[in-house]
């Protein structure tokens, strides 16, 4: 049993000198949070949860490697009333050169650059017949003759883009704050605004630092007040919340010190950590709550301890089963939460342990809680019973209900958003829907050309090639093509896009950043078909934007494979720690239908599975099996004399945890609906996805698995 030797004797010394314990446990948990507060690193690339196993990804890093990584270009967006006023124009000018002068900048791409399309490489800008017209007309005579200046000027002549090009060999940080502080130069009638991948990832990065300071501390006080409702007393509550707190700052610290980074797929762990802890100090005290009306609470601490402890510890280890499973994706940020996972698990189960048996001293003392009336939720129990006694035809709707979403989940579409990725409330958001209004987009891909031999620069066949790419894209041969020799050779757009050896060509593609996987597929398939037509069969098509829309659809896939690892590990789990084989096959319906069924609701509603959803379920499935453990565990402790599962056994047990089932599911129900407040849509899928599927895990385990107990599972022994 848990407390058995060393650990009975560690629980008596918590129990006997509370105050000691506490400020132990106190000081322990400040010198974590002040590890974590400054140790933590915040990351906010969803790439990272890339395999690189596709020709896309492939591409990409080819892309990153020859040609300076434009992953990571700052790109801004720049507005004033009309950059064809003479007084706009002048301080566009002089921001470019700023910026051209500002260190941490290799090279400024703008429509000041933009090549003459008669092949000489020179700026269009600078040719004499336009250089001295006014400064509405030079923008309206570049939009006119350039294919590319459309991109980076738009039609009223509002906005343009500039893209810099940094120095990688500068710390982003530093040159970031180059940037910030040039910009804070400029002329005040201009708006600057980032749009760039390595803004995104920034913006990402704050979002999940805002959600924690926001979402963490409301969804403690909505589980901290359920648990109120519960058991009607403030001192319950606060108990039941200390441990979270404690293994809260536990995990982030321990985080640090072995380099896990706090990534956007990692912003689940906190919530997981409060809600799941509450929920196992609910089951704990709750125990102990009946045993304290008549006996000291020391002794119906250690009690309550005894008996729940062995199904907290299992239902931390299934859930723990279910991260691992992430795994066998082999993605980096998913072996990230593959690991944070577990150490949360862990580390709650053992805040629970120690915490509460000090913490629960100080606040009760000894004396028995003779006035302690938790809530029963009697007209539960009394369905419940009244479902069981229709056993057999529950239990055939239960399984042909399994059945039938089985079938239904062949009917899921994988796809990936980035859009969930995006801060709703940030200024990111809004900044790329005006940017969509006047200028086609601030993502680049790249057609990738090989040289026609492999000597830097541009030799007849590097410009034939060239010639014929840049038709296809943009109508017109010339527009990225100086002549070999001429004085614009040099041209800044030709520097970026040859690599360093002379051995390949990249010409951009311009693209909104925040279209849907879809579009940006049907945008590759319609661009290799124009490319294969012009007989450019050995171009390739790169981007990060592409790369993730191959990519993490396939990382869907394996999530779901890795789904299905879970659900066959900890079947096996509880075949073993149940001596049971066929009481464990009978919850897998109480544990499968509520994950399936929200997957069912994603067909109906014709939404994509994405990453996001894909780990919500395999971690749904880790926790929803937490209250059948429970309740197994009490038809365990109620079994009569013979050992076996017996119909007494199983209302007795419905009649003990009916309760703390439905305050924890309440508990977790509360805990993830807050995350929908979330300013990361990505962690507000996730917290809608798994409360849905704790609510249905509720419904099956009070009403469905008690039924499949009577018909099945009756007569079985378990240890």
């Amino acid at each position: 049993m848990v407390l058995g030797g060393n650990a009975a004797l560690m629980i008596r010394v918590l129990l006997s000198r509370p105050v000691a314990a506490a400020l132990v446990l106190v000081a322990v948990t400040a010198g974590f949070l002040a590890i974590a507060l400054t140790m933590l690193r915040i990351e906010g690339d969803v790439a990272r949860a890339l395999k690189g196993t596709t020709p896309a990804f492939a591409a990409h890093q080819t892309v990153e490697t020859l040609f300076g990584a434009p992953s990571k270009d700052e790109v801004f967006l720049v507005r004033a009333e009309d950059f064809g006023d003479p007084a706009s124009f002048s301080a566009l000018e002089d921001l470019v050169l700023g910026l051209q002068l500002t260190e941490g900048v290799r090279a400024v791409l703008s429509l000041f650059i933009l090549p003459d399309p008669d092949g000489s490489g020179l700026s269009y800008l600078t040719r004499e017949d336009v250089n001295g017209l006014p400064p509405a007309d030079r923008l309206d005579q570049l939009r006119s003759s350039s294919p590319l200046a459309p991109n980076l000027i738009s039609a009223d002549r509002s906005a343009v883009l500039l893209t810099i090009l940094p120095d990688l060999a500068i710390p982003a940080e530093e040159r970031l704050a180059y940037l910030r502080q040039e910009i804070g130069f400029a002329d005040p009638a201009l708006r600057i605004e980032s749009v760039s991948l390595a803004a995104l990832q920034r913006e990402i990065s704050a979002g999940l630092v805002a959600d924690q300071v926001f979402i963490t501390p409301i969804a403690t006080a909505l589980c901290v007040f359920i648990a109120l409702l519960l058991f009607r007393s403030w001192r319950a509550a606060v108990l039941c919340a200390v441990p979270s707190l404690m293994a809260l700052a536990w995990t982030f610290a321990t985080m640090a010190l072995i380099g896990l980074p706090f990534d956007p797929l990692m912003a689940i762990v906190p919530t997981l950590i409060i809600v799941l802890g509450i929920a196992d100090c609910v089951h704990v005290f709750h125990v102990v709550q009946r045993y304290a009306r008549d006996t000291p609470m020391d002794a119906a601490m250690i009690r309550g301890l005894h008996e729940t402890m062995p199904a907290v510890i299992l239902a931390a280890l299934t859930t723990a089963l279910a991260f691992g499973c992430l795994l066998f994706v082999g993605s980096p940020t998913l072996t990230n939460v593959a690991m944070a996972g577990p150490i949360a698990l862990v580390l709650t189960t053992l805040a629970v342990y120690v915490g509460l048996p000090p913490f629960a001293m100080l606040l009760f003392g000894k004396r028995p809680l003779a006035h302690a009336h938790p809530m029963e939720f009697g007209r539960v129990i009394g369905a419940t019973l009244a479902m069981m006694r229709q056993y057999r035809l529950v239990s055939v709707t239960a399984l042909v209900l399994l059945g039938g979403l089985l079938v239904m989940q062949t009917q899921t579409v994988i796809g990936y958003r980035l859009m969930d990725h995006i801060p709703r409330k940030g200024a990111f958001r809004s900044t790329l829907t005006e940017l969509r209004e006047v200028l086609p987009g601030s993502d680049q891909s790249f057609v990738i050309v090989q040289a026609a031999d492999p000597e830097p620069g541009l030799s007849d066949a590097d410009l034939s090639v060239l010639a014929e790419v840049s038709a296809v894209l943009y109508g017109s041969g010339a527009v990225l093509v100086p002549s070999r020799n001429g004085p614009g050779a040099d041209n800044a757009i030709m520097r970026r896009f040859e690599s360093g050896d002379g051995a390949a060509f990249a010409v951009p593609v311009i693209g909104e950043l925040d279209r849907t996987w879809e579009d940006i597929l049907a945008a590759r398939d319609n661009l290799r078909a124009e490319l294969d037509a012009a007989g450019l069969e050995e171009a390739q098509i790169a981007g990060y934007s592409l790369m993730s829309s191959v990519e993490l659809p396939i990382v869907v896939e394996e999530l779901r494979f890795s789904f299905y690892v879970a659900v066959a590990l900890v079947t096996v789990l509880a075949a073993i720690l149940l001596n049971s084989v066929r009481v464990a096959l009978l919850s897998l319906v109480p544990n499968l239908v509520p994950i399936l069924g929200v997957e069912a609701w994603l067909v109906l509603s014709d939404r994509p599975l994405t990453i996001i959803g894909a780990i919500a379920f395999t971690i749904a499935f880790g926790i929803a099996v937490d209250d059948t453990i429970h309740l197994l565990n009490r038809v365990r402790l109620a079994r009569g004399p013979s050992g076996k599962i017996d119909r007494n056994a199983i209302e007795a047990a419905l009649r003990q945890t009916a309760a703390p089932i439905l305050t924890t599911s309440l508990v977790l129900l509360a805990g993830f609906t807050v995350t929908a407040f979330s300013i990361l849509p990505s962690v507000s899928v996730f917290g809608q996805l798994t409360g849905a599927a704790m609510l249905l895990a509720l419904v099956t385990d009070l009403f469905l698995f008690p039924s499949l107990l009577c018909w099945g599972g009756i007569g079985a022994k378990t240890r």
